[in-house]
């Protein structure tokens, strides 16, 4: 998955909150309860060594830690991160089910009637854009269904 940049964070110790505005411009406004944060912050900063991609907070007895930049939209279960996160799962089930029954991509490209590169970028779980139609054909033929469900998270 592509780790999203961080462009900037605040906090509120009164809100008992910290809020990420990411590169793309998108916004995660999380609670200290949900990080496991029990104490106050005195300083957040953006991770200039992890290239942006993490989050470094002071608290107010001198201790220090660091949040990885993708675990806010995870916790506010972004739909963008969530889906995304949903497709490298299928692709990484697809691929080691490929590998294990030895089924070359040509062979799928064949089976499929599209080229080897369409079967590449289906397969690379980087590209986000899917033809979920075509990965599920690909399932279909490795003899992999799709359990599907939707559940309330109360």
């Amino acid at each position: 998955m592509s780790v999203p940049k961080i462009k900037s964070a605040t906090f509120s110790n009164r809100k008992k909150e910290i809020n990420v505005i990411y590169a793309t411009g998108k916004e995660a406004t999380v609670h200290y309860g949900s990080l496991g944060i029990s104490k106050g912050i005195q300083e957040v900063w953006v991770d200039k060594e992890t290239g942006n991609r993490s989050l470094g907070m002071r608290f107010e007895d001198g201790t220090a830690d660091y949040m990885p930049s993708d675990q806010p939209l995870f916790l506010i279960k972004d739909p963008e991160y969530m889906l995304q996160d949903h497709i490298e799962h299928i692709i990484a089930r697809i691929n080691k089910e490929l590998s294990r029954k030895k089924v070359s991509k040509k062979h799928l490209a064949r089976c499929l009637k599209t080229s080897d590169n369409q079967i590449q970028r289906l397969l690379n779980p980087a590209l986000v854009n899917k033809n979920l139609s075509q990965i599920y054909k690909v399932a279909s033929l490795l003899n992999l269904r799709f359990e599907m469900s939707v559940t309330s998270e109360r």
